[in-house]
């Protein structure tokens, strides 16, 4: 009788992943891009690092003025881990504007995430290779504007750049982070944070050829979830040679943690990335418009047909408080140290308010405005300074908000308090907006951080949709797929959401905080949908649905979705 040998499963899996017949499909990751800036008329090569990248065969960048064509592919071993590197040739036309670009990268498994790029109108010098540690070996800067590539190869490393200033001139130097990309987790916090320091060689009394810091800066502002680039501008008092070391604020550093330098001659506004654009509700820079009603009334799925509102300004203490009715903005600057601001409005019964705080000039933590709501009798009925327990330490803490709403449920007079946190800071850039007006239920802030998807045959995928319940806004809210791929399908579902422990002492977070909540997209494709050489553009929108009928769109994302091979 004839033999035969039965392969148990685990057996014939591992044979056939040995033999390649079998072979789990890798999510393309695009970790970060060296160099990341290149001049406009120019072309450049570009490595990028990240997974599942060695395959890549097509570049795709978000303007028709650039170009790039994939070079090559190679793997890299460093230690325990290891990265996929490619190289493009990067093309910019002439008539590209200066500014910042996306890059994402086809390989059999899909479609990468995004990571950024520059384009300069300044000639790109790259970094030597070697060490700059020293003054010795620093990079010389021969002429101004001067726009370096560089990159913080391990931790503690540090690049100088040496130059000559005239007496009385000024520089101008920035430092841009190539880490993380848009939208990675952790933000900033996880990110290459560089520094700026300028030394001269004064010497001391114990070295004569000792470097001095004669400046310095990390950023202007640390704020969790923005950009952490460097920003320095020094007027240099006599004439010499200086010298500009550029290193992480941590020390951190590794083959992602990229740079560009850029020097300039005179003052000039720091390079800093635009802002997202799209809603933002609870923020000292959105702007509180006239029509500032029917904006909310559209997010709440009712028709545009409130009122505009006006303006007025609010008197200085110990003047009398400006008269204003409700709705009212009331506009104004805390140009002196420890002065408030008010004005006083009427009501004849029971209203639920909003109060909102817009910052026009600068903005926390520089200026720092918070608002009281003062009864007759002088006592306080509401503030924009929220107390509560830190989700961190549990300790009990204060902060401020741009936005309260305040339920008032007796009739009389109320008096409107504007001033600065701080007794000693003021200044006629510290203006502020402050609009008081009725409670329109609606939505506040979407957020659909999703880059991009990579779907299999039979593969099901979802997209978290989180949104805010903005003064008790009880509607629906409807998410819809457009342009969907063939054999691609989008339904609306929901997800698993642990409970959260309630804090132990939230106080009145209803005033400070919206209700947030979650919706998922789920796409799904068929067991037959053909496979996609290009990535095809999904749109979602966002929609509120009140009293059985459906609002204007007021968000919506593009997200490309490529179907892939198993």
């Amino acid at each position: 009788m004839a033999s035969f040998h039965v392969l148990r499963a685990p057996v014939l899996a591992a044979c056939l992943w040995a033999s390649g017949l079998w072979a789990a499909r890798v999510e393309p990751v695009a970790l970060s891009m060296h160099p990341f800036t290149g001049q406009r008329g120019t072309s450049f090569t570009v490595a990028i690092r990240g997974n599942g990248l060695t395959k890549a065969s097509t570049a795709i960048l978000d303007s028709p003025a650039l170009s790039a064509t994939v070079l090559g592919a190679e793997t890299e071993a460093s230690g325990r881990t290891k990265a996929d590197i490619v190289k493009l040739r990067i093309e910019a036309k002439p008539d590209i504007k200066p500014g910042r670009y996306l890059l994402r990268l086809i390989t059999p498994g899909g479609l990468s995430n995004a990571v950024p790029f520059v384009i300069t109108e300044y000639p790109v010098t790259p970094e030597p290779e070697g060490s700059h540690e020293t003054t010795e070996s620093a990079i010389a800067v021969t002429k101004l504007p001067a726009v370096f590539t560089g990159r913080i190869d391990k931790r503690g490393e540090s690049d100088f750049f040496a130059f000559d200033a005239k007496a009385g001139e000024t520089v101008h130097f920035g430092a841009i982070s190539g880490l993380p990309a848009p939208g990675a987790p952790g933000g900033n916090a996880r990110g290459f944070d560089p520094s700026l320091s300028v030394y001269e060689a004064s010497g001391s009394w114990f070295d004569s050829k000792r470097i001095n810091r004669i400046a310095f800066n990390d950023e202007p502002l640390w704020v969790l979830g923005r950009a952490t680039d460097a920003f320095l501008s020094h007027a240099f008092a006599k004439a010499g040679r200086y010298y500009l070391r550029v290193e992480a604020f941590s020390g951190q550093g590794g083959p992602d943690y990229t740079y560009q330098l850029k020097i300039t001659s005179g003052r000039a506004e720091p390079d800093v990335e635009p802002p997202a654009k799209g809603w933002r509700e609870r923020d000292y820079e959105r702007q509180l418009s006239a029509n500032r009603l029917n904006e909310l009334a559209a997010r709440g799925g009712k028709p545009r047909d409130q009122k505009s509102i006006e303006t007025y300004r609010a008197a200085p203490v110990p003047a009398e408080p400006t008269p204003f009715k409700i709705p009212g903005t009331l506009e104004g600057a805390i140009a002196q140290p420890g002065e408030a601001q008010r004005a006083r409005f009427e009501l004849d019964g029971p209203r639920d308010l909003a109060i909102e705080i817009e910052t026009p000039g600068i903005t926390p933590p520089e200026f720092n405005p918070y608002v009281r709501l003062l009864n007759e009798k002088g006592e306080e009925v509401a503030t924009t300074i929220s107390v509560g327990r830190g989700a961190c330490t549990g300790l009990m803490n204060k902060g401020l908000a741009p936005k309260v709403v305040v339920p008032i449920r007796d009739a009389g007079k109320y008096t409107v308090e504007i001033r600065e946190t701080t007794s000693d800071l003021a200044g006629t850039n510290f203006r502020y907006r402050v609009q008081v007006r009725q409670q329109v239920p609606h939505l506040g802030d979407v957020k659909i951080d999703q880059d991009h998807i990579n779907l299999t045959p039979g593969e099901a995928k979802t997209v978290r949709v989180v949104f805010d319940r903005e003064e008790d806004f009880r509607g629906a809210v409807a998410v819809t797929a457009e342009s969907l791929p063939p054999g691609v399908q989008a339904f609306a579902g929901a997800d698993y959401e642990p409970d959260k422990d309630p804090p132990p002492a939230k106080g009145k977070r209803e005033r400070f905080v919206p209700r947030t909540e979650r919706s998922v997209v789920v796409f799904t494709a068929a067991e037959d949908a053909p496979k996609t050489s290009a990535p095809v553009v999904v749109k979602l929108a966002v929609r509120p649905v009140v009293d059985g009928k459906p609002g204007e769109i007021i968000s919506t994302k593009e997200i490309p979705i490529m179907v892939v091979d198993k």
